[in-house]
């Protein structure tokens, strides 16, 4: 499931128990941003993908970004449930997302 956040709601409106979310903290000027949006949402419509949850928000006009320490774009958060798994700053190639998302909802990530 992909979901475009917008500025009046919030992450864990969406977040499920021990289910896995990706979230996308990203601006609409940044090239690593624009690189990175076709690859995040042609991930979240794969099939085996189904039972994981995408978010996209704009760093720029979502309070949240700042609550979650967002510096710097774009910047990737992993969640199991309402816990942050860990995060990825800067662009990531579509192989190595799939497959860290993949072994994150199997539990091979710690």
């Amino acid at each position: 499931m992909f979901v475009e956040l917008k500025p009046s709601e919030r992450v864990q409106d969406y977040l499920k128990e021990d289910k896995i979310a990706v979230v996308k903290f990203a601006t609409q000027t940044c090239p690593p941003c624009k690189m990175l949006k076709p690859i995040f949402e042609r991930i979240s419509e794969e099939d085996v993908m189904e039972d994981i949850l995408f978010i996209a928000a704009d760093a720029d006009e979502h309070p949240q970004a700042s609550h979650y320490g967002v510096a710097s774009v774009p910047t990737l958060l992993f969640f199991k449930g309402q816990e942050v798994l860990g995060q990825n700053v800067g662009f990531v190639p579509e192989r190595p997302l799939y497959d860290f998302i993949l072994k994150l909802e199997k539990g091979e990530v710690n």
